[in-house]
């Protein structure tokens, strides 16, 4: 079965050649898993593969999600003659205990639903669409709270 699958431009699609058995498999397996999401189960059908893949990887929030996933990833990478390029080191800097200290009690001097927030994104580690999905507001939502309580606690560390 020929699945398409939209890569950041519709006008350049990827055409893949799934085999049966693997589409009956996730057809399957999306079905019981919004069968199990919802009460109403007569309301809930099967969905083709490409109704699948259309709605979990073609939507444009997964796209975007995927180019803010890139700027994220690591940058050592390999030239064109498989030589190892080393990039920015992604480390995090000494802190002292005061320091640490200084970062926590800022951290309590801000609303509750703030640090409910750092606390999903940093020690959860959930998505900012995940948390956008599960509090049914768009990403762009979470992604300006998210300012709000970093210029927050810049302020309340620069006192």
């Amino acid at each position: 079965m020929k699945i398409t699958v939209y890569y950041e431009d519709k006008r350049h699609p990827t055409v893949l050649d799934v085999p049966d058995e693997d589409c009956e498999i996730w057809v399957e397996t999306d079905y019981q898993k919004r069968l199990a999401a919802v009460e109403d189960k007569s309301s809930v059908a099967r969905r083709t593969p490409q109704q699948i893949m259309d709605e979990e990887c073609n939507k444009p929030t997964f796209n975007s999600h995927q180019r803010e996933t890139r700027r994220h990833v690591s940058l050592d990478a390999l030239d064109v003659d498989d030589n190892y390029i080393p990039g920015a080191e992604d480390v995090m800097p000494d802190f002292s205990d005061e320091e640490y200290a200084d970062l926590y009690d800022a951290i309590r001097k801000l609303k509750p639903q703030q640090q409910k927030l750092l606390k999903k994104v940093f020690w959860e580690e959930m998505k900012q669409i995940e948390i956008a999905r599960s509090e049914g507001v768009y990403w762009t939502a979470i992604q300006n709270r998210l300012v709000r309580i970093y210029a927050r606690l810049k302020k309340l560390l620069e006192e």
